[in-house]
Formats: C-alpha cells, sequence, structure tokens
C-alpha cells in the first residue's frame, strides 16, 4: 500500500449558510470529530491533520486529541488550504478529506489511496457515484461529472450533465463524491495557476485542472457521503449518524 500519505480536513468557521459548521454538534460531538474518527479507522494515512485558519477550531480540535495545521485566511478554496499543508509537511500523496462530510466511510478513503498506488501516473483521482434522485440530479448544491473512455474527467458542473433535452436519458449522471486523492506536487502546482472562467462561473475547484489541461481521473463507488450545508442538513445527518455501524466502532451510540 502506498506510503508517506497525509490526510487533510480543511475546516473554517465562516460559511454563508451555517457559519461555525465544523464545530456544530452531532452526537453530541463536532463534526469535525466524526470525519477525523472516520479517517483514522482508514488505517491507510500515515498522518491526519485538520488544517484551519481559526482559532476556535483550533482548540476544538486539540481538545479531542487531533493535530492541527494553522493556515492563511486568505484561501477561498479547500485545495488551496490543503496545498498550503502539502509545502509544510513536505509528503508526497495528501488527501483532501471535507470537514463538512461526517459520514465519510473508511473504505472510501482506502479506496482512493488504493487508485493512487496502483495507477503512479494518476496525479489527481476524485470518487463518483452515480445519481438516482432526480432532485439530486436537478440540484445546483450537487456537482456532476463526466469522464471519457479513459476514466479521465472531461467536465464538472452544477447544471445536469449529460443532458436529456435531445434524446431521453440512457447514461448515468454521475455526481463528484467529495474527496480527492492528489500528488503533493500536482496539488501545490495547481494553486499557482489563475483561476479559468469556467471555474468562477461554476465554483468547482477543480475545473481549474480542466482548464489548465491537467489530468484528473476518476474511479467509481457506491459508497454514498452525505455533506452538511446547511442546519436542516445537520439533523438529518446526525439521524444517520445514529444507526450507522461505523460510527459505533469510535462512540457510544
Amino acid at each position: 500500500m502506498l506510503t508517506d500519505v497525509v490526510g487533510v480536513i480543511p475546516a473554517r468557521m465562516g460559511s454563508s449558510r451555517f457559519p461555525g459548521k465544523p464545530i456544530a454538534l452531532l452526537l453530541g460531538q463536532p463534526m469535525i470529530f466524526h470525519v477525523w474518527q472516520r479517517s483514522n479507522l482508514s488505517g491507510v494515512l500515515d498522518r491526519i491533520v485538520i488544517a484551519t485558519c481559526d482559532e476556535e477550531i483550533r482548540d476544538v480540535a486539540e481538545g479531542f486529541g487531533a493535530e492541527v495545521v494553522m493556515t492563511s485566511s486568505s484561501h477561498e478554496r479547500s485545495n488551496d488550504r490543503v496545498a498550503e499543508v502539502a509545502q509544510k509537511l513536505q509528503c508526497n500523496n495528501i488527501l483532501n478529506i471535507q470537514g463538512d462530510e461526517p459520514m465519510v466511510h473508511p473504505q472510501l478513503i482506502k479506496d482512493v489511496v488504493s487508485a493512487l498506488d496502483i495507477n503512479p501516473d494518476y496525479q489527481c483521482v476524485n470518487p463518483i457515484s452515480e445519481l438516482t434522485s432526480d432532485d439530486e440530479i436537478q440540484s445546483p448544491n450537487t456537482v456532476k461529472v463526466v469522464a471519457n473512455l479513459l476514466d479521465r474527467v472531461v467536465y464538472f458542473s452544477r447544471y445536469p450533465i449529460p443532458s436529456a433535452l435531445v434524446n431521453e436519458r440512457t447514461f448515468p449522471v454521475m455526481r463528484q463524491v467529495p474527496i480527492l486523492g492528489f500528488r503533493s506536487e500536482f496539488c501545490i502546482k495547481l494553486t499557482e495557476l489563475n483561476p479559468g472562467p469556467l471555474e468562477l462561473q461554476e465554483g468547482i475547484d477543480l475545473l481549474r485542472a480542466i482548464e489548465h489541461d491537467l489530468p484528473v481521473h476518476v474511479m467509481r463507488t457506491d459508497f454514498q457521503t452525505f455533506g452538511v450545508d446547511t442546519k436542516d442538513d445537520k439533523l438529518i445527518v446526525e439521524g444517520y449518524l445514529k444507526t450507522d455501524v461505523i460510527t459505533s466502532k469510535y462512540m457510544d451510540v
């Protein structure tokens, strides 16, 4: 299995829809606690750090035993925060594990690391899963992705792609699963490039790679994640967490 792999959980207090989200309590524990515990359970990360610019998050994370790397407050994108950690820690491989995904599955993390391991030419790998709900297909909060026959991303969009405007939909609509595996040099290089018009239009980090003709590969997964964007999402996800077998491996429920 690949070595020298750092898992980074980027987190910040500022959120237009849910301020203070990373330390919001789910089953009595901060959201980032669940992400950190599940990342630990994967067993494939040599180091797991929470990357933040907020002292309040640092204090909470260190309180439950996590390592924290303080980063610049100027970052607009989570990948920029992850790249800063890659530069500071001088690691070869790095994962961006979103801090608002408290139900991330340990096996999914293992699968991303495995994809980097068995494909040494991969510079960036992003899991994708099939969307079956029309509400999710139409939702701008769900990032859709199309890839070519070589499993290389062609485009990301908040609009349903491929469209069904001409022909009845027979091709699955795939969603971006919000966990990214990088070679550290690739991640750092991305942050040194200027955002293109497509990234600015769609508000999707990885379009920067596509616009600069840098390869992003996909791996298909059946694992579903449940991100928290609003307080209503928090209540729904808390219910899922309570009955999820993974939760019982790190806390009493």
